[in-house]
């Protein structure tokens, strides 16, 4: 046991001790016993109001200094209260840093709970967003924030920490932000946003410039063939000009080829979500592609189409025809005259699935998240000689997207690819849906 608690234990013995004789000597000891103990309660009751006090008042009440146990209660509680006072002075400073280093933050940030109620927000955010600090704290951030690609973001259970947004500032239509959703804390969110307009007036630009640009090459291009067709049909044209004319006809074709890809890239890039109102045939579209493949005697030797579904999309025809048709050429191009390719479309409750397999080349892990891109090849000298555009996949991304789909690709160097686009539930129809 502690010195003090023993000192203290002895003191109060002595008192009860003293009061018996006392009232041993009047022929009460109990009583004096009695007497002994109440100054020891009142002792420590004074005590007691002397702490309860400065708790109340640390500003007015001077420290108490107290006797005995008492002297060490005060002296602890003075203790703590001074390491708590330096902890809040040194939170506070690191507050203020924290807040400096926010404002100083070109990006916003909202702080949102698990019901993505704002907590808080930085200065940029504000400024980004329209949001007031005090007014919608508390508020749901849908509820300032009303655009639908925003709200579905907010929506989608299956949302990861690197999806992100691109909508119009609900406080200046014409800034656009990219905004991002990830975990922060427990139960909580954050919402970051970015000023991304500089960004997407750059690629306007050059979307009008490609369009523009392939507009000004369709008509020297079409005097090119124009003369070429009159080189083929002039009998007095000499023998050795037969295969240059060939060389130069073939050259003018694929350019021809590039200019219609790019002006469709530039259309669907700029175009809005694809209406809903017609019903397209995809087991009908899968036929049609195996045919002209076969018809055009390429060089895959089998190809198969597996119809799991009837169901229709609900979407533009010859988009998706496209999109079919370059999958499929794609596959056709980087298959040996040996493999196989496989077309399928099914739907389960997931949504529709179109998938085009081949046993081909395949595609370096590396590579796949780039082979979307403009021009991108991930064998540029062996995808030059197969021939191709190089913007096949691009535009199969860009129709799918206005369908509200999706391409998941996979991919097995020197075993094949499988090029997957899922359709969204809401886009499918029954054939007798459509009939109706």
């Amino acid at each position: 046991m502690p010195r003090v608690w023993t000192s203290l234990l002895i003191k109060h013995a002595v008192v009860l001790i003293v009061g018996a004789l006392v009232g041993a000597i009047y022929g009460y000891p109990l009583h004096g016993m009695a007497l002994g103990l109440a100054c020891i309660v009142v002792f420590h009751l004074y005590h007691l109001s002397q702490l309860q006090r400065w708790l109340v008042n640390p500003k007015s009440v001077t420290a108490p200094g107290g006797d005995g146990i008492w002297a060490r209660i005060f002296a602890r509680v003075q203790f703590i209260r001074e390491r708590s006072r330096l902890e809040r002075k040194k939170f506070r400073r690191l507050v203020k840093e924290v807040r400096a280093s926010t404002k100083a933050f070109p990006d916003g940030g909202v702080v949102l709970n698990d019901r993505y109620e704002i907590i808080n927000c930085n200065k940029a955010a504000r400024s980004l967003l329209g949001l007031r600090r005090k007014t919608d704290r508390g508020m749901r951030i849908d509820n300032l924030i009303r655009h639908p690609s925003f709200v579905a973001y907010l929506e989608n259970e299956k949302r990861s920490a690197k999806d992100s947004i691109e909508i119009p500032s609900p406080a200046d239509s014409e800034v656009w932000l990219s905004c991002r959703l990830i975990p922060f804390g427990p139960e909580q969110n954050l919402l970051l946003t970015r000023d991304i307009t500089q960004s997407i007036k750059t690629e306007a630009m050059r979307r009008d410039f490609v369009a523009n640009a392939s507009h000004e090459l369709r008509s020297p291009l079409t005097v090119i063939a124009g003369y070429l067709d009159a080189l083929e049909d002039d009998e007095q044209c000499p023998d050795s000009w037969e295969q240059p004319i060939a060389d130069m006809r073939e050259q003018a074709d694929r350019m021809s080829q590039l200019v219609r890809d790019l002006l469709e890239l530039s259309r669907l890039e700029s175009a809005a979500s694809s209406p809903m109102d017609r019903a397209v045939d995809m087991p009908a579209i899968l036929a049609s592609a195996k045919k002209a493949v076969l018809a055009q005697g390429e060089r895959a030797q089998h190809i198969d189409v597996e119809v799991g579904s009837n169901k229709t999309v609900l979407g533009e025809e010859t988009e998706l025809q496209s999109v079919v048709s370059n999958l499929v050429s794609n596959a056709v191009r980087y298959t040996p005259s040996e493999g196989s390719i496989v077309i399928r479309w099914d739907v389960d409750e997931e949504g529709g699935h179109l998938s085009v397999e081949d046993t081909g080349i395949g595609i370096a892990d590396e590579d796949i998240p780039r082979v979307t891109e403009r021009f991108f090849r991930a064998d540029d000298g062996r995808a030059r000689h197969q021939g191709g555009t190089g913007l096949g996949l691009a535009i199969v991304k860009h129709a799918l997207k206005r369908h509200d789909a999706e391409l998941e690709i996979r991919s097995w160097p020197g075993e094949g690819s499988s090029f997957i686009c899922h359709f969204s539930p809401r886009r499918l129809a029954s054939a007798r849906q459509t009939a109706d």
